[in-house]
């Protein structure tokens, strides 16, 4: 997991340059002709999405299926990153409710039953739009926590069992090591930040 800041001046294109970025990461494969990414997933910050954003993503794809806007609620974000919808544009308020949403699609085995959404060997790149604010705060921590659901999870246990805790607290102690973990980088995520408006702190 990277993570990249561009600066753009006020209305110099930035809307094009993110459109472009997006589907050339979410147009790399491997060596094994696998996609490096399984999903890109364009966020921004305002409640309501992006139009211009929005529409010149749509202008460099037209192929049905490969760019998803996420314009309604949590559970149809859950599906696309479920399907590994390549380009995924979605407001970051959406991320503290995921969990709890995929949770609840599997409790009413919903989607035949086969709602698995697991993050293991999967490596995501996000592309944040107003970067200084969207990458603090609760939400962004959320959207790591999500997308990089196992890999927290495994570590947390593993952290649990070298550090000898009585059964009783070893669930609580995992829960707290979730907590610190979803703060640091994840490995399998790429951020890409964009702002036009920089601040100290987000470049340092």
């Amino acid at each position: 997991g990277r993570n990249y800041l561009v600066e753009h001046s006020a209305g110099s294109g930035k809307s094009n340059s993110i459109a472009w970025l997006a589907h050339r990461l979410s147009s790399l494969h491997n060596e094994q002709e696998q996609r490096v990414y399984n999903s890109v997933i364009v966020v921004t910050d305002r409640r309501v999405l992006d139009q211009q954003l929005q529409n010149t993503i749509y202008q460099f794809e037209h192929k049905q299926g490969v760019v998803q806007k996420i314009d309604e609620d949590t559970r149809q974000l859950v599906k696309a990153l479920v399907d590994g919808t390549p380009i995924i544009i979605t407001t970051l308020q959406k991320f503290p409710f995921v969990t709890e949403t995929i949770e609840k699609l599997n409790a009413e085995q919903e989607l035949s039953g086969e709602l698995k959404f697991t993050t293991q060997g999967k490596n995501f790149a996000v592309i944040v739009d107003e970067a200084h604010s969207s990458q603090s705060g609760e939400s962004a921590m959320e959207l790591k926590g999500v997308l990089n659901r196992d890999g927290i999870q495994q570590s947390a246990t593993e952290y649990a069992a070298e550090n000898d805790f009585d059964d009783d607290d070893t669930d609580n102690f995992e829960q707290v090591c979730r907590e610190m973990m979803k703060r640091g980088k994840q490995s399998n995520i790429s951020f890409f930040a964009f702002t036009a408006t920089p601040k100290y702190k987000t470049k340092h």
